[in-house]
């Protein structure tokens, strides 16, 4: 419990809320600061006793100090804005700089080479722990904890062995040499759990049984593709389909552009010169359109020439030339990008359509990248569906994707993007309804995909599963609550977790004394697990590459195990 201790928030959002009912319901004070203009919608669901201040930017540290932050015992800022994150964090380091910080950022690397001035215990990003739960859900897992470790993410993911797993038959010991991941725990019927004690050498799985892997991100989400069979073992290409079917049929892509508002006016301009130079020079209307058309385009004034015209005439002329080179610029290139978009929208189709077995992914937001680089990087097809052309993160995503534009929630987008032939389908919008939609489109077209829906209403997500055909329903936001719940209320980030009657611990620890092979086997007795580590070079490893001489002073492991061995290990520092 935490009674007593006083959180502080800053931000307005989803995960706020959650980490705010998490602190709540451990009976903490928690604060949160809200900057004027943000919606105040999601602090609703705040419980009551939280206390909620207005603040703005230019007022960080008054309202800092106003929150009595110096009493507090961590600071969390959360919003979805990183520089107003760090913003915070600074601000911080001026108003309390011994109360530490647990930061969001997209790119927690970044916020880890603040830390020394700014005070910050741990720097989590939203998208890289929710990741791979969305990985794990289209192959029927879980991932129940995510911890990060140097520039890399450690997740702990219950599985249940599939029929043809490579996993079949091999022991612990031979699981975590060949897969890199290591066994904390299995079960043989879901309900009695116990910790895998000793080198496992012993222990071989059986089809069926419930393990409790956990390792460096890659590798382990490696071990639960080749589980259910996305991949083969020896095989890191996507599977392609033998033969390719015809290209789907365009309607035609809408763009929104401001190239109308543009060129309205000038072309009004080059309309009113060709009644004002007819009446002026005394053309005809086609003399008139001619000298016009021959003036704006070649920058001069055709057979006429207004070297003898009033001044306001030569003017008017010098208007019209600038008017129709803008207006010739402007269509060209128009004409020129849509046609290039045309033709990589036609591209990126004809490369979906050769997909077979592969992910279909809708969305390009932060978590939408992060999942389609992990499935690209784990050696898995992946077609892309977002409704904006001008994604942040398309032109990033091109070369090694199909990047298709259009609307899930249509059948037709979706049959680009071969959702027939698809294995798991992932809508990760920031829209609960479209992704609901989308989700039960592509279940209608392909009966037997995987659908995992990103749903931020968590009343909703649970119901989801049971209302409509559905097969996972994950909130972002509550993937990630626990790393920063954990963080802010323990110095050692300790994450406890249960699985069935089972009480674990997983943490980071920071090795000092160094620890011995004799030290490492006595952890492995009492069921302690190493799942990575990393040396001074900061460079992440799996437990499969530790050497005879274990850990030096220095290092950092990341260790799950029985909640008591854990807390023992962790207090013998």
């Amino acid at each position: 419990m935490l009674q007593g201790r006083r959180f502080v928030i800053t931000g307005v959002n989803h995960l706020v809320v959650r980490v705010a009912r998490a602190l709540d319901a451990q009976r903490a004070q928690v604060t949160v600061l809200r900057r004027a203009g943000e919606d105040a919608g999601p602090l609703r669901l705040l419980p009551d006793s939280c206390r909620v201040l207005d603040s703005s930017e230019q007022e960080d540290i008054p309202a800092l100090l106003a929150a009595d932050l110096a009493s507090a015992a961590c600071l969390l800022p959360l919003a979805e804005d990183d520089l107003d994150n760090l913003r915070i964090a600074v601000a911080a380091s001026q108003a309390a700089p011994d109360v530490p910080v647990v930061l969001r950022a997209f790119d927690p690397a970044l916020a880890d080479e603040l830390e020394q001035g700014l005070n910050i215990r741990r720097a989590y990003s939203v998208s890289a722990l929710a990741a791979p739960a969305f990985l794990a859900a289209a192959c029927g897992d879980t991932v129940v904890e995510t911890l990060r470790l140097g520039d890399g993410e450690v997740p702990l993911c219950r599985l249940v062995v599939d029929p043809g797993s490579p996993l079949i038959g091999r022991t612990t010991a031979a699981m975590k040499q060949r897969f890199g991941c290591a066994v904390i725990a299995r079960s043989v019927n879901a309900d009695d759990w116990q910790p895998v004690r000793g080198d496992g050498a012993d222990a071989e799985i059986a089809l069926g049984d419930h393990l409790l892997i956990g390792g460096p991100l890659l590798l382990l989400l490696r071990a639960i593709f080749l589980n259910a069979g996305h991949i083969r073992e020896g095989r890191r290409q996507p599977r392609v389909a033998r033969r390719a079917r015809r290209g789907p049929s365009r309607r035609g892509v809408r763009h929104a552009t401001l190239v109308p508002y543009i060129a309205a006016p000038l072309g009004v301009v080059l309309l009113l010169a060709v009644w004002v130079f007819g009446r002026a020079l005394h053309l005809r209307l086609v003399d008139a359109i001619y000298f016009v058309v021959t003036t704006a385009t070649t920058t001069g004034y055709g057979d006429i020439s207004l070297k003898d015209s009033p001044d306001w005439i030569k003017l008017f002329g010098c208007l019209v030339m600038v008017s129709g080179g803008a207006l010739a610029a402007i269509l060209f290139s128009y004409f020129a990008a849509v046609a290039t978009a045309e033709r990589l929208d036609i591209l990126m189709g004809r490369r979906a359509s050769r997909l077979s077995g592969h992910v279909i992914v809708v969305g390009l937001g932060n978590l939408g990248y992060r999942v389609t680089r992990l499935l690209t990087d784990s050696g898995i097809g992946v077609a892309v569906l977002e409704i904006d052309p001008d994604a942040r993160y398309g032109e990033a995503l091109r070369p090694a994707v199909p990047v298709l534009t259009g609307d899930a929630r249509l059948p037709e987008n979706l049959d680009r993007a071969s959702v027939g032939q698809a294995s798991a389908f992932i809508a990760c919008t920031n829209d609960d309804l479209a992704n609901i939609q989308s989700c039960l489109h592509a279940r209608r077209l392909n009966p037997i995909i995987k659908t995992v829906a990103r749903v931020f209403d968590e009343a909703l997500s649970e119901k989801l599963t049971a209302a409509f055909t559905i097969d996972t329903a994950l909130s972002a936001s509550q993937c990630a609550v626990s790393a920063f719940v954990g963080a802010a209320s323990d110095e050692r980030a300790l994450r406890p977790l249960t699985v069935g009657g089972l009480r674990l611990i997983a943490c980071r620890r920071v090795v000092g004394p160094a620890v011995t092979a004799e030290t490492l086997a006595e952890w492995r007795a009492a069921g302690i697990r190493v799942l990575a580590f990393a040396g001074t070079d900061d460079i992440l490893r799996p437990a499969r590459d530790i050497g005879p001489a274990a850990f030096a002073d220095g290092d950092e492991v990341i260790l799950c195990g029985p909640a008591d061995a854990v807390q023992a290990v962790m207090e013998d520092t």
